[in-house]
């Protein structure tokens, strides 16, 4: 770890910075490709031989969580556990529930007799993959699960892997539960993506999909869209802080180990006019590092990925933040608020030292699914919409009908689409 002058970054260095761990590998593509397509062809066998492979042949029971199991999950969390998902439910719904859109947007009047709207639909089938390998994640539950509750999708699918004991972590088990999920199946990676994707036996094919994972299922889910709809391509974690000389060094360590925790590619960066602050953030980090039981993956995620820059200005700062378009973005700065309307790229914005990137991974009812890899760029983050989609409507009268009449018909002939003129002209 050093700290660097931003201008100084060669170009291969830059483009290690600024690219980080996106995409999909392209060697991991064939092999994915193969499990979609033997999900697709053998549906649960394949999903059931992995899991026995896993976990034994004497654990196997069913794919579908049983209420038995989840009965089982509350003894294993505490109170306390129960206390912090139940304020998490509260203010994740409270948030989204503000993003409900209308029912029917403003009615455009655009001849006289012609009227044009949309109208707005959930998605009917949807399914959420809920990650599990390193971590567990009963908050990626909610923070998927809640929205499309909120924008009343029919039918909620989940699907998440089995640890050591074959059984999908308690804490991820009682949040789903907490929340009236029940269609919930014990399996992981590509293959889940698949069977949601295609459906199987057990479990049914949905319309799109939700929710983060490893490069396999990055892969999968980009093999899904041949099929079916995703949020977004979402990859490993990644924070982006922008400070000045006000910003506290230990703060900034501890948010960037933070992230750094979830895994060696995720992305910790900190750009700030004040060499001091810099420096001072690197001898945090090595003061906190060894605290940390997630020690090993937070040193390697800040050596592939990490950067500690000092510019000259703000605006350098902002510039380049804008090209990153993080995922994360926190600004410690004296005045935040003045900074973020400078702001075109980033998934989730933190402002002033008191919020730090935790307080939207949990519990300020913000989304944490969120675009990587400068997929801010294009991609919001996860809301209600995701789960819904317009339609459009429109309404002739016989005289709406005739004040475009001429138009049709014109464009038609220029487009050799007879059937086309024909479809009005006989009307009248």
């Amino acid at each position: 770890m050093k700290v660097i002058n931003l201008k100084d970054l060669s170009k291969k260095d830059y483009q290690r910075i600024v690219r980080r761990s996106t995409g999909t590998n392209p060697e991991i593509m064939p092999k994915v490709r193969m499990t979609m397509e033997a999900v697709r062809k053998y549906g649960d066998k394949v999903l059931i031989d992995d899991y026995k492979r896993r976990f034994g042949e004497e654990n196997y029971k069913s794919l579908l969580v049983s209420k038995a199991e989840i009965k089982e999950a509350y003894k294993e969390v505490s109170e306390e556990f129960i206390s912090g998902i139940k304020q998490m439910i509260k203010n994740i719904t409270a948030v989204h529930q503000a993003q409900l859109p209308t029912k029917k947007d403003t009615v455009v009047n655009s001849e006289k007799g012609i009227s044009v709207w949309r109208e707005w639909r959930p998605i009917e089938k949807v399914g959420l993959y809920i990650p599990g390998g390193k971590a567990i994640y009963p908050s990626s539950v909610l923070m998927s699960a809640i929205p499309a509750q909120i924008a009343g999708c029919k039918e909620i699918i989940m699907c998440s892997p089995a640890r050591g004991n074959g059984q999908i972590p308690a804490p991820t088990l009682v949040a789903a539960d907490m929340i009236g999920l029940t269609k919930i199946y014990k399996t992981g990676g590509a293959e889940a993506i698949a069977a949601m994707t295609y459906g199987t036996e057990t479990i049914p094919n949905v319309y799109k999909i939700f929710g983060a994972g490893n490069s396999y299922v990055t892969a999968a889910k980009m093999l899904a869209l041949e099929t079916i709809s995703i949020d977004m391509p979402a990859g490993p974690s990644e924070v982006f802080v922008v400070a000045d000389e006000t910003a506290n060094p230990a703060y900034i360590a501890a948010d960037l180990l933070a992230d750094g925790e979830h895994g060696e590619d995720s992305a910790c960066v900190l750009i700030t006019t004040f060499q001091e602050v810099a420096e001072q953030t690197i001898k945090e980090i090595e003061k906190q590092l060894p605290k940390l039981s997630t020690e090993e993956r937070a040193r390697e995620s800040i050596k592939r990925y990490g950067l500690f820059a000092v510019v000259d200005s703000l605006d350098e700062a902002i510039a380049f933040t804008n090209e990153y378009a993080p995922e994360h973005l926190e600004i410690m700065t004296r005045n935040p608020e003045a900074l973020v309307k400078k702001i075109t790229n980033a998934g989730s914005v933190f402002l002033g030292d008191w919020t730090s990137k935790a307080t939207g991974d949990y519990a300020t009812g913000a989304n944490h699914v969120l675009p990587t890899g400068g997929m801010a760029k294009m991609y919001p983050p996860l809301g209600v919409d995701a789960y819904g989609k317009w339609m459009q409507v429109q309404r002739c009268t016989k005289e709406g009908l005739r004040q475009i009449k001429n138009t049709i018909e014109i464009v038609a002939v220029i487009e050799q689409l007879p059937a086309h003129k024909n479809s009005v002209s006989i009307r009248f």
